[in-house]
Order: structure tokens, then C-alpha cells, then sequence
């Protein structure tokens, strides 16, 4: 079992994952449910977008599934200001091309054991992508289909402080890059994924319980899936769900440290509102079969404005 230290945050945004508790080495956020209905679906030109999400857990489970002792309590809540650029001129390969930048705003309150409490409200860490393409007006086997492939960088921006138990920031930069898309088999009906591969740097400034001079998470690899139903003109209803599975150990001074692969699985409902020049997404999901870390439940709400 990972020996619980540590919070890094539970990020929600367009194109991130939401926080992780952290232990001896934890994964830094992925991108877990906080995009689901029509997620393939862009073109060319801004999009602002501010995506919150809030996080509740009073479960850990280690790597045999069994809970940890102690009464943990962990709630985290996030705002991301989001910014994207699609060229309309610059294309490659068909798509468009363009980058994204993303703010993240994030709020801790845990408890992970007796006398093990903390908070914090605090900047994380920025995430931007330099290179991004869009693909629309494209057909699969008759149905119109969307498509996008993103390279998005984590930088260590965010507060982080080794001695703290609550961090919004994680000290070490990720490279995450995600492939998403939406399929319309019919004219209300729409099925997206998002496919997010993530690499982890080293955290050179551990928490001191530890006595090492670096850690590392493991590769890891989410899945976020969505179906949903145009009820009428501006309402969709659906189920979204999603999948994580670290793909390799965690490694103290690069020591690779056997039994600490995460994973969880999480799903539940959700409405999309569509109105003259907005998006407003609504999605509530209950997590199961955690493995090293956290199992809860999580709500996201997102606010999308395309100009």
C-alpha cells in the first residue's frame, strides 16, 4: 500500500483531470470526466471557458482495494479559466491548427489520518499546449465525425511546499498528450471519447518523511466516455463515464516501488444546455474500484463560449 502524505490537487477543466490525493508518489491530475458530451466538436477561432468541478471522498483504497484505516475526509474544489486559439488559415493534415493556455484555481480541505489535517486555496500548475489540430466536416462511414489530437504540457507553477500536506501545485512537470471524438450516428444522438496518455517528471523536492532526493509517478492512461440525447433544441441528457489505469510503478530515486499502480473507474449522468452562443455542461459521477488513491464522487460543471 502507498503511504498517504500529500494532496495534489483534483483538477477540473476542459482539457485537465481532477486532483489526486497524494501519497509517497501520487499521479499528478488527469483528466478523469471533466469532458464529456459533443468533447470533439471545435473550429476555427477563441474559446473561453471556465470549468469548476468539486471533489468528495471519505474512502482510500490501497492496492488490494481494501480501505485505509483513519476516517480520511477529502474535498477539493477547482475553477479553471480556460483560453484556446484554432487558426481558421493554418492547417495541417486537413485539421487546424492551434494551442490552448489553462489557469487553474484550487481549493483543499483533508483529512487522511489523526492529527494528518490541512488546507489550502491556491494557484496549480499551468497547463498549456503549443500544438493542437482540429478536424471537422469529416464523415465516418456516412455519420459526421469530429476529431482532435492535443500535446498538452503541465509546468511546476502551482504552489507546492514539501513540508505541506496540502499542495496545489505537484513540482514536476507532465506531458499528457489526448486524441478526442465525436461520432453522430443520427441527427440527436452523439457518442465522444477522449483518450488522455500521460508522462511524469521528477518531484526533486519530496515530502523530508520520505529521505529521498527525487520521486516519480508512473505512466498512466485515462479513458473518458460519453453518449448523449438531444431532448429538444438547446437540451442534451446522457451518461458519461471514465477509466484510469497507471501503466507503470512509481519510482523513489528511481527505485521502481512494487504494488503502486493507481486505477479507478467512474460514471454517472449528465445535461448539456446549448444556448445562442454557449455551452453549459452539467456531469455528477461515482467512482468505484479505486486502487491506490481516493473513491468518491465528483461534479463538474463547465461554461464554454466560442467567438
Amino acid at each position: 500500500m502507498k503511504i498517504t502524505r500529500q494532496l495534489l490537487p483534483l483538477i477540473c477543466c476542459a482539457f485537465l483531470s481532477s486532483a489526486a490525493l497524494a501519497d509517497a508518489v501520487t499521479l499528478p491530475p488527469m483528466n478523469l470526466g471533466n469532458t464529456s458530451f459533443l468533447d470533439g466538436v471545435a473550429g476555427p477561432g477563441f474559446l473561453f471557458e471556465v470549468g469548476s468541478s468539486y471533489y468528495h471522498a471519505t474512502t482510500i483504497k490501497d492496492d488490494a482495494g481494501n480501505a485505509a484505516p483513519g476516517g480520511p475526509r477529502i474535498e477539493v474544489a477547482a475553477i479553471v479559466p480556460h483560453i484556446a486559439y484554432i487558426s481558421p488559415n493554418f492547417t495541417l493534415l486537413g485539421g487546424h491548427v492551434g494551442g490552448e493556455i489553462l489557469l487553474p484555481l484550487v481549493y483543499a480541505n483533508l483529512k487522511v489520518g489523526p492529527g494528518l489535517e490541512d488546507s489550502n486555496f491556491a494557484a496549480g500548475d499551468v497547463q498549456f499546449s503549443p500544438f493542437l489540430v482540429q478536424w471537422t466536416g469529416q464523415t465516418l462511414f456516412g455519420m459526421p465525425f469530429f476529431q482532435r489530437f492535443d500535446l498538452l504540457f503541465s509546468a511546476p507553477t502551482g504552489q507546492y511546499n514539501r513540508n505541506a500536506l496540502a499542495n496545489a501545485g505537484s513540482h514536476a512537470w507532465t506531458i499528457a498528450p489526448y486524441y478526442a471524438f465525436t461520432l453522430m450516428p443520427t441527427d440527436k444522438f452523439e457518442i465522444s471519447a477522449r483518450l488522455n496518455y500521460q508522462w511524469n517528471g521528477k518531484n526533486t523536492k519530496p515530502s523530508p518523511a520520505l529521505n529521498a532526493d527525487s520521486v516519480q509517478a508512473g505512466d498512466a492512461l485515462s479513458l473518458n466516455l460519453s453518449g448523449s440525447y438531444a431532448v429538444s433544441k438547446h437540451w442534451r441528457i446522457g451518461i458519461a463515464g471514465y477509466a484510469l489505469q497507471q501503466l507503470s510503478e512509481d519510482r523513489i530515486d528511481g527505485k521502481y516501488q512494487s504494488d503502486s499502480k493507481e486505477r479507478l473507474f467512474g460514471a454517472g449522468p449528465g445535461v448539456l444546455y446549448q444556448g445562442s452562443s454557449y455551452q453549459i455542461l452539467l456531469n455528477a459521477y461515482k467512482e468505484w474500484g479505486a486502487r491506490n488513491r481516493p473513491e468518491g464522487s465528483k461534479i463538474v460543471l463547465r461554461y464554454l463560449l466560442p467567438f
